[in-house]
C-alpha cells in the first residue's frame, strides 16, 4: 500500500505491506483523512514523535477486513475511529473511564501509525459508524469536534460564566465557537485573519478582534465585557506566546482553557494566575457520540472549513500549503 512516511525530517510517499490485523483489530480502506495542527508540530520537529511513522488521526472510511474476534457486522461499514489505541482497560484511569489516559495508551498517528495512507488497522472497540449524511471529508472533523465538545465535559460552566474569549479560529477555534453558542455562552473570536473572523461571524459569533489592528485585544475585550475581562478564555492558537495576553484578558476567578498541542516550551505569568485566582484546564479527546450528533443533526457546520484538498501522493504540497497561508483553516487528504 502506498502510505506518506515521516522519518523525523520530511515526508515521504512510500509502498509497505497492508498491516497484518491483531486481535480484535480491523482493517480500514481509508477515504480521507485531515492535516492537525498537531502533524503539523510533528512535522517541525516540535513535537517526538517514533519514527519512521504515519502521521493522521483524524479519518474516515471503510472496513474492508476483520480479525475473528469482531462482530462480523462492522463488515463494509463507513466509519471513523477514536485515536487513543490499546487501551488496557485496568490501569487506575480506565477504571474510572479516563481513557485517554489510560497508561497502555498508543495515539493513531503519533505513537504508532496512524491514516496518512491507503489502510490502517486499528482495534474495533474505537470505531463509529458513519452516518450517510455525513459525508467522508466530514467525518474528518468528528475527532476535533469531539476535543471541542471535551472543552465543556471538564470545564463545567457556572452561574457567572457568560462571556468566552476563543483566541485562534482555526478548524478547532471555529468549532469551538459554534459549540460555545449552543452552551449558550456570548463569544468573543480573536485572529488575525479577515476570512476567519467573518465564518466565525456567519456561525453567530457576536463579537470579532483582529490582533493585527493597534487596540490590545486585553483592551477589547474589556471594553466588551465591562472592564472585567472574559468569564472563559480558550487557546486554540497553536502559538506558544499569546499565552500572556491570554491570561490578561481573563477575569478575576475566570477560567482558562488550553487546546493548543504546538510541543514548545510556553511563557505565562503564575504570580498573576495565583492572585487573580484564575482556573487552568485543559483537554484533548472527547466524545464521539456528540460530534457525530452534532453534524448529523446540522447542529455544527464544517463545509464551509474545508480549505483545500490533495491526494496522498500530494501530501507534502498540503503540508507546504497549511504552513504558508495564515487563512487556512483544513486541508484534507483524499485517498
Amino acid at each position: 500500500m502506498k502510505a506518506a512516511i515521516f522519518d523525523g525530517r520530511e515526508i515521504r510517499i512510500k509502498e509497505i505491506p497492508i498491516p497484518v490485523l491483531k486481535d480484535n483489530q480491523v482493517l480500514i480502506r481509508v477515504k480521507a483523512a485531515g492535516i492537525c495542527g498537531t502533524d503539523l508540530a510533528i512535522s517541525n520537529g516540535h513535537l517526538s514523535v517514533p519514527i519512521p511513522l504515519i502521521l493522521g488521526h483524524e479519518f474516515s472510511g471503510i472496513v474492508v477486513d476483520i480479525d475473528k474476534k469482531v462482530n462480523p457486522n462492522w463488515l463494509k461499514k463507513r466509519v471513523t475511529s477514536e485515536i487513543n489505541s490499546n487501551i488496557d482497560f485496568s490501569c487506575f484511569f480506565c477504571q474510572r473511564d479516563i481513557f485517554s489516559q489510560c497508561e497502555s495508551r498508543k495515539a493513531l498517528g503519533i505513537d504508532i501509525n496512524g491514516s496518512f495512507a491507503e489502510f490502517i488497522a486499528v482495534d474495533s472497540y474505537l470505531l463509529h459508524e458513519l452516518p450517510d449524511n455525513i459525508s467522508n471529508r466530514e467525518a474528518t472533523f468528528i475527532e476535533p469536534l469531539a476535543a471541542a465538545y471535551q472543552t465543556f465535559e471538564t470545564m463545567s460552566l457556572g452561574s457567572d460564566d457568560k462571556t468566552i474569549a476563543i483566541f485562534g479560529l482555526g478548524k478547532l477555534g471555529l468549532l469551538l465557537c459554534q459549540v460555545a453558542i449552543i452552551n449558550g455562552l456570548e463569544v468573543i473570536g480573536i485572529d488575525h485573519s479577515d476570512r476567519k473572523l467573518n465564518l466565525a461571524k456567519n456561525f453567530g459569533v457576536k463579537h470579532l478582534i483582529n490582533n493585527n489592528e493597534n487596540e490590545s485585544v486585553e483592551g477589547r475585550i474589556k471594553k466588551i465585557t465591562g472592564n472585567l475581562g472574559a468569564d472563559i478564555v480558550v487557546d486554540t492558537t497553536g502559538n506558544p506566546n499569546a499565552l500572556k495576553e491570554i491570561v490578561s484578558s481573563c477575569r478575576s476567578r475566570g477560567k482558562i482553557h488550553i487546546k493548543s498541542t504546538h510541543g514548545l516550551d510556553t511563557p505565562i505569568n503564575l504570580t498573576d494566575i495565583v492572585v487573580r485566582e484564575i482556573t487552568i484546564y485543559s483537554s484533548r479527546c472527547g466524545p464521539f457520540h456528540k460530534a457525530i450528533d452534532g453534524l448529523s443533526s446540522g447542529l455544527i457546520s464544517v463545509k464551509d472549513l474545508i480549505s483545500k484538498e490533495f491526494k496522498l501522493e500530494k501530501i507534502t504540497d498540503a503540508f507546504n500549503s497549511y504552513k504558508a497561508s495564515r487563512d487556512h483553516i483544513k486541508t484534507i487528504i483524499l485517498i
